[in-house]
């Protein structure tokens, strides 16, 4: 039987919660009842039309609930299973296969082109009018009361959970995976180590959760917005440097950096989770020999430049990441365990509001009022 359903429909001109009906599950999908979902800035770009899902599509990509009904194919889930939601990959390819999901082969179509995947398939998501919605937006579209979900974006939660954890976990999908992988899977910096995290949105600061626990000699945090510096939480910034660097210029504050590192030798690793080409400039002239930067935050207009020769002199490291090369099904476990520890606070992260207060807490994020907005139900 279709499922009626409430969810925030971006189209070319508005951004409205809105009635729609799923379709019953392909075999390979699953419906999931969401308890909350947090929003970040690739919701904000795909509401205006500037990401790889173009509107009309539901948004959400940040989820968690309860499973309702599954697919005849579902395996790894049944109905009442407790689910965060992330994005979604194959399963089968060479990069699945070898444990690198965010480089799935098949991750463009199962993310962003919103087409339901089995034979012969051909009913939609419709909205009131009948006319046909993407949804499957990072394999999930989790902004909606019930979202219809790829078994592939579903990371099943071990044991008993409660409702208000269930909501907080909703925030681990996407970036706070992405910060955390970039440390825990990537850098994987030892003790002692020179760390510096350009950007202190929800990104950085799950960088910076990280990195707290490899035992740094230096850690730096970068940012060039004063009020987003001053609402970062007290304890998250113990034994931190910061630097406001709004009135800095590109030499400075590369000096600046290197004068807080050991020696004023620079760092052994940069995080850029800004993506502006500045910034990805400085990070690199920041680094000592044998340092790495690595690439969080990204843009389609930044184009920095970099010595050829000072990279193969210093023997440095110019690195992306996608997800933090996270694998979905390990590292949000491996993240609540921590959480559960005490280790990986990432709850101070968010800000909550109703599921109706969409508009409000896009507008919170994007003054910088807030640091993670999660909508609950």
């Amino acid at each position: 039987m279709p499922t009626k359903s409430e969810a925030y429909i971006a189209r070319s001109t508005s951004l409205n919660l809105e009635p729609v009906t799923y379709p019953d599950p392909a075999p390979h999908e699953v419906l999931v009842d969401i308890v909350a979902a947090s929003l970040c800035h690739s919701d904000v770009r795909a509401s205006q039309g500037t990401f790889h899902m173009k509107p009309p599509l539901i948004l959400g990509h940040e989820g968690a609930g309860y499973v309702r009904s599954i697919g005849s194919g579902v395996t790894y889930v049944k109905p009442g299973d407790a689910v965060i939601l992330s994005f979604a990959s194959c399963g089968s390819c060479r990069r699945c296969e070898a444990g690198r999901e965010p480089y799935c082969e098949r991750l463009f179509p199962l993310n962003f082109l919103g087409e339901r995947e089995g034979e012969g398939l051909q009913e939609e998501i419709v909205d009131t009018r009948g006319e046909g919605v993407k949804g499957l937006f990072f394999g999930q579209s989790s902004l909606s009361r019930v979202a219809l979900v790829r078994e592939r974006s579903c990371v099943k939660v071990e044991g008993e959970v409660g409702r208000e954890d269930l909501r907080r976990f909703a925030s681990l999908g996407c970036g706070v995976q992405t910060g955390a992988g970039a440390i825990f899977n990537i850098a994987r910096p030892p003790p002692g180590s020179s760390i510096a995290i350009f950007g202190a949105g929800a990104v950085g600061l799950s960088v910076l959760m990280a990195a707290k626990l490899t035992q740094p000699g230096s850690l730096i945090l970068i940012d060039n917005s004063a009020t987003k510096l001053a609402m970062i939480p007290s304890q998250l910034l113990t034994n931190v440097q910061t630097i406001n660097s709004a009135s800095l210029s590109h030499h400075d504050l590369i000096a600046e950096i290197k004068n807080r590192t050991p020696d004023f030798r620079g760092l052994d690793y940069a995080l850029d989770c800004v993506g502006h080409e500045a910034v990805t400039e400085a990070a690199y002239w920041s680094l000592d020999k044998l340092g790495t930067v690595l690439t969080i935050g990204g843009s389609a207009t930044a184009k920095p430049t970099f010595s050829t020769e000072r990279t193969l002199v210093y023997g440095l490291t110019i690195r992306g990441t996608h997800q933090g090369d996270s694998v979905p099904r390990v590292m949000i476990p491996a993240l609540i365990e921590r959480w559960r520890k005490g280790e990986f606070p990432f709850e101070l992260l968010l800000t909550e509001f109703k599921f109706e207060e969409l508009e409000r807490a896009m507008e919170e994020m994007k003054a910088g009022r807030v640091i993670k907005p999660l909508l609950v139900m």
